[in-house]
């Protein structure tokens, strides 16, 4: 019998902890469409700034045909009338802010802004939206949503889709202000990366940077946002990875002395993100100094010496000597004896036309090639195509952002 109550009460315990992930998980979703909803209108009040009345109408739009769908089923089921109200200032948003008064433009777009907030306390609930780590998460939706609006808005250094870029470049201005809130809240040497994460990403945008290096930094933010919600996993032996960071110095040095320092930059960070990452708790546990003083070497020195044009010798020797002191560090740990898989995360990928190139060839957007672990989605409201990583294209779906092919 006890057997049996105990049984039951597991299962019990299992489905409402089931329902209650679904359930945050939906809070979530409805708390992301808002933040997106704000980004518009940050785009929309620099538009009005600048007179460009056409890009205006756009971003005032866009909430009421791409994102209200989505939120107005929480919206009906907690308050019908609200719900009502917040369409109503949606649709009527475009009308209120183009060609009028400027300070008649801004009381409609606060007005939108106060709304927000009421759906964001009505559905989502004051504690849940002041949690840090709910907050972190929206961090990542905004930021992973940008790396996809700029991957569809930019080919060749130029800017082919002036909305979509404004799109990725006002969730990033969201996604900063959330951080910039919850910071005090965070792990210190996470929210110091994620703060230079940032600000990279927001010059890489800014720059019309390759789409590959703005990818890296929105990789690098998911990266540190996973570490401390604690969902990120560490596959491969540590061999690999010292492997993996000495390919990509190796590439530091020649993209380097070949002028390209965009690309170096790139190698460098990936050097660090998505190598030198997981090695500093293992070589922590044997000498904390060591791995400290690697990671400044790295992720610190290197990288701004690039930023600031050192020469090219100067490179070498700061490369030189982080190859140096790994070597130290990868003394210090016991070595996996197989280690199969891993290498493949670091071998180069088969460089494949961007999408809208392909598009342009006569590709159906459908039909459009990735490269190496990207994957194909397309864009819901435009059915133009975007090659984004698995995790990413999950959580645009889910978002109702596009589908994944």
């Amino acid at each position: 019998m006890n057997k049996t109550i105990a049984a039951l009460a597991a299962i019990l315990f299992a489905v409402g902890f089931s329902y209650a992930h679904a359930e945050e998980s939906e809070k979530e979703s409805f708390a992301s469409a808002l933040e997106e909803t704000l980004g518009h209108l940050h785009a929309l009040e620099l538009n009005l700034n600048e007179s460009n009345s056409e890009l205006a109408r756009t971003h005032a739009t866009h909430p009421i045909a791409e994102l209200y769908e989505s939120m107005k089923p929480e919206l009906q089921e907690h308050d019908a009338d609200f719900d009502a109200a917040f369409e109503t200032a949606l649709s009527e948003l475009a009308d209120k802010t183009i060609d009028a008064p400027r300070e008649e433009a801004q009381a409609a777009i606060d007005e939108m802004k106060s709304l927000v907030e009421e759906a964001r306390t009505l559905v989502v609930g004051d504690e849940l939206s002041s949690d840090p780590n709910f907050r972190l998460a929206l961090v990542r939706t905004l930021v992973e949503t940008a790396g996809a609006e700029y991957a569809e808005a930019v080919e060749d250094g130029t800017i082919t889709e002036m909305v979509e870029y404004q799109d990725g470049s006002a969730f990033v201005w969201r996604a900063q202000q959330i951080f910039s809130e919850i910071k005090a809240d965070l792990p210190e040497h996470e929210a110091e990366e994620i703060e230079e994460f940032f600000a990279d990403l927001d010059s890489a945008i800014k720059d019309i940077a390759p789409i590959e290096n703005v990818q890296i930094y929105v990789e690098g933010i998911e990266h540190e946002v996973g570490e401390i919600l604690g969902d990120e996993s560490e596959e491969g032996g540590l061999h690999a990875y010292f492997e993996g960071i000495e390919h990509h110095l190796a590439e530091v040095k020649e993209t380097y002395a070949d002028g390209d320092s965009d690309a170096a930059l790139a190698h460098a960070t990936k050097a660090y993100l998505d190598n030198y990452e997981f090695l500093e708790a293992p070589v922590a546990q044997q000498n904390e100094e060591l791995m400290e003083e690697i990671e400044i070497m790295m992720r610190e020195e290197l990288r701004d010496m690039i930023k600031a044009g050192a020469p090219a010798d100067e490179i070498n020797s700061q490369v030189d000597a982080i190859l140096v002191k790994l070597e130290e560090a990868e003394a210090l740990l016991p070595m996996e004896e197989s280690e199969e898989g891993h290498e493949e995360e670091h071998e180069e990928d088969h460089d494949v036309m961007a999408p809208l190139k392909q598009v342009e060839s006569g590709v159906a957007p459908e039909e459009v090639q990735c490269n190496g672990d990207m994957v194909l989605i397309i864009k819901s409201s435009t059915g133009s195509p975007a090659c984004v990583k698995t995790s990413t294209a999950d959580r645009l779906v889910q978002l109702g952002w596009g589908t994944r092919q």
